[in-house]
Formats: structure tokens, sequence, C-alpha cells
């Protein structure tokens, strides 16, 4: 009985290292999404925003209802793609420690 509860901790210490190493690379990993040449946005990999760039030509008083719309959108769309590339990642973990695919746990 004790013998599978050692085999147990070694897996949970395996899974918390390996978990560790994705959320370190998950924070280095950019992705950007653009609105055109108006809005680029920055995120990393744990949907952290690093940088919104704005084009200067756009940046007029007449043009502030498009930039408000368009850097909400563009914002969504890094984030979305963040999460995706959050999930793959800890779907690849889940699959090479043959953990079943429970719901919520990562």
């Amino acid at each position: 009985m004790f013998e599978n509860l050692g085999n147990m901790m070694d897996v949970v210490k395996k899974v918390q290292q390996n978990v560790q190493t994705i959320q370190y690379e998950l924070q280095n990993e950019r992705i950007t999404a653009s609105s055109g040449d108006v809005v680029t946005v920055t995120v990393n990999g744990q949907q952290d925003i690093i940088s919104i760039d704005l084009n200067d030509k756009y940046l007029a008083p007449d043009n502030h209802l498009l930039l408000q719309d368009l850097l909400a959108a563009t914002i969504n769309n890094a984030l979305s793609k963040s999460r995706e590339l959050n999930q793959t990642a800890m779907s690849k973990l889940t699959s090479e420690l043959n953990l079943p695919n429970i719901p919520g746990l990562f």
C-alpha cells in the first residue's frame, strides 16, 4: 500500500515540475494580433498584455470610436490565441503523463 503512495508522490512531483516548466515557457511566448495597420497587441502565453501599439496616423479625435472598437477586438483576439496556446500546452502535458482529461484540472 505504501509502495503505491510513494509512486503517486513521484507522479505528483513530476506533474508539478512539468507544470512549472510549461508556465515558464508560456510566460516567455509572444502572441501578436493586429487590426490591419491600426492596432497591434502582443500578449504572452499566460494572457498578460505585453504591448499595445497604435499607428499614429489614426490618433485623431474623430477616430476615437474606431480605435476603441479595434482595440477591444484586437485584445480579445490576442487573448483568445493565448488561451488556445495555453490549453494546447496543458493538453500535451496530460497526454505525456497519461493523465485523464479532467475538465478544469489545468
